[in-house]
C-alpha cells in the first residue's frame, strides 16, 4: 500500500494561540483510520487543519501532492471533506 496522507510538524493556531503543535500522522491508502481523543484533544483542530481552515505550519501531503497552504475549496476538489456527526 501507498501512503495516502502525511502530515509532518503540523501546527494549527487560533489567532495568537497555538493548538497543535507539531503533529505527525500517515494514512496508507485503502486503511480504515480513526482520530482519538478526549474533549479538547485537538481532534477537531485536526480535521479543518487538513482542509485549510485554520492558520498551519507544518506540511500535508494528499497523494503525493503538497496541500498545506491551499484553499480549503481546492483541498476539497482533491477529494477531502468532513461529515461532521449530528447532535
Amino acid at each position: 500500500m501507498s501512503v495516502l496522507l502525511e502530515v509532518k510538524d503540523l501546527s494549527a493556531t487560533y489567532g495568537a494561540t497555538e493548538v497543535l503543535h507539531k503533529i505527525n500522522f500517515s494514512m496508507q491508502e485503502g486503511s480504515i483510520t480513526t482520530l482519538l481523543g478526549a474533549n479538547g484533544a485537538g481532534k477537531t483542530t485536526t480535521l479543518r487543519a487538513l482542509c485549510g481552515m485554520v492558520k498551519t505550519s507544518g506540511s500535508i501531503t494528499l497523494a503525493g501532492q503538497r496541500t498545506d497552504g491551499l484553499a480549503t475549496e481546492d483541498i476539497v476538489r482533491r477529494g477531502v471533506a468532513q461529515v461532521p456527526d449530528g447532535r
